[in-house]
């Protein structure tokens, strides 16, 4: 039975007895067990409706007026140029995925001591005992979860050892194409790494345009005692797409997470980012911006938990919208009984360009310990004025002085961000948006 305030889940539990035997490894008996009953578990709740409280921006009455079927790997696509969506400048490995499909064609992967790049599928099949390990200790209640774990058609996973650093990042490039329409695509991946290790990974979500399609990642990540991960996301889906992205970062002591994203794509734009600080010392930083006009809506939520005493977290979110967008931050931070010495921080912003634009902010701590400094700030607003004024009076016409009041808004999410080709790409990405958008 669906829970009260979900949609029905049966069509999707269908859609997956009629494509299993069609999916990755089903000759890989635990593997289809693990489907089976995570589609059952799925089937039990059903897609979260408009009165779950964490889905109430996200509006999904879209994937139960029509079922997705599950993407099939591409055979001849014209495939959008890689390279167009490609940091040439990075010279490290390059994971691509078309479709929901790893592509060996067209990744790149450099061999180097110390870090492991595969493909999750191949994994399955040369590691069956470690992957269903991995699998187990990486179960979830989460309706929608279970339903990215039962039809899964793909994912990777990056193992780093210990005291190893990366000189390069690794750039993992999704594309949806053409014959996309009406399928899901579905990845899952793991990252680990070992204790004092480093690494950067850049990670890009790219989809044609007038193309309906639903995309849903999952992305698992464990940071040991000392490691540090960089995770740099772009989202610039096709206007018809609607996009899902989930990861979860467990940390351990004096771990750190930087986590960097740009939306500006999609119909429907999901972004959810879950640290959980298991040791002291451990640090997190969140930043990103999101970009909406014209019918999309983004939705962005996080979650932090601090578990134990002396960790930093900070989080700065900006949002602009021009007519027609829609936008949503949820900020979560939970901070535990004995988790003393928390230092907590949580911002987001949001400019209107249109009135007809709407821009929705909830932030919310859950503090249960007394020595803490947790703040959170909030707005939503238009151009200043007197700004625009004064940039007209030093010559700039109206158009190019609220592109260059737009810009700087969104810079200042970027502005420590130290890898140069990502955020001159970013910042690239927000002029372009903007130069039609003001």
């Amino acid at each position: 039975m669906t829970e009260k305030n979900h949609f029905e889940g049966k069509p999707y539990a269908d859609r997956f007895r009629s494509e299993q035997a069609a999916l990755p490894n089903s000759d890989i008996q635990w593997l289809n067990d693990l489907r089976a009953t995570s589609i059952e578990r799925y089937e039990a709740v059903g897609l979260p409706g408009p009165k779950v409280e964490e889905w109430k921006y996200t509006n999904l009455s879209a994937l139960k007026s029509e079922i997705y079927r599950t993407s099939k790997p591409s055979v001849g696509d014209n495939e959008k140029n890689i390279d167009e969506i490609t940091l040439n400048e990075i010279s490290g490995s390059k994971v691509v995925f078309v479709n929901g499909y790893f592509d060996q064609n067209r990744s790149n992967i450099i061999e180097s001591p110390g870090i492991k790049i595969s493909s999750l599928n191949d994994y399955v099949k040369s590691n069956p005992e470690d992957a269903k390990t991995l699998f187990e200790n990486n179960r979830s209640k989460e309706s929608l979860q279970n339903l990215n774990l039962a039809l899964m058609t793909g994912g990777y996973i990056i193992e780093v050892d210990e005291v190893t650093k990366l000189a390069e990042p690794i750039q993992i490039i999704h594309v949806a194409t053409d014959t996309a329409e009406s399928n899901s695509l579905r990845t899952r991946n793991f990252i680990s790494l070992a204790e004092n290790s480093g690494a950067q990974i850049i990670e890009r979500f790219h989809g044609e345009n007038e193309v309906n399609y639903w995309r849903q990642n999952v992305t698992r990540v464990q940071l040991a005692d000392g490691a540090a991960l960089d995770i740099l996301q772009t989202q610039t889906e096709g206007n018809g797409a609607i996009h899902m992205s989930e990861t979860d970062i467990r940390l351990a002591a004096d771990a750190s997470l930087k986590h960097y994203s740009l939306n500006l794509g999609g119909k429907i734009s999901r972004t959810e980012i879950k640290p959980t600080l298991n040791g002291k010392h451990g640090n997190v930083e969140l930043r990103g911006a999101f970009l909406a006009r014209d019918g999309a809506a983004h939705d962005v939520m996080t979650h932090m938990k601090h578990m134990v005493p002396e960790c930093e977290s900070d989080q700065v979110y900006r949002g602009v919208l021009d007519k027609g967008g829609k936008t949503a931050f949820q900020g979560k931070v939970y901070v535990a009984k004995d988790a003393q010495l928390t230092n907590a921080d949580q911002s987001n912003k949001n400019l209107l360009l249109d009135r007809n634009a709407e821009a929705n902010s909830k932030p919310e701590l859950l503090i249960y310990a007394d020595d803490v400094k947790c703040s959170h700030g909030a707005t939503v607003g238009e151009l200043d004025q007197e700004a625009l004024f004064y940039l007209n009076a030093r010559g700039l016409d109206n158009r190019d002085a609220k592109a260059l009041l737009v810009e700087a808004f969104i810079a200042e999410v970027f502005e420590e961000l130290s890898i140069e080709p990502v955020k001159e790409n970013y910042l690239g990405l927000a002029r372009a948006w903007l130069k039609a958008a003001v």
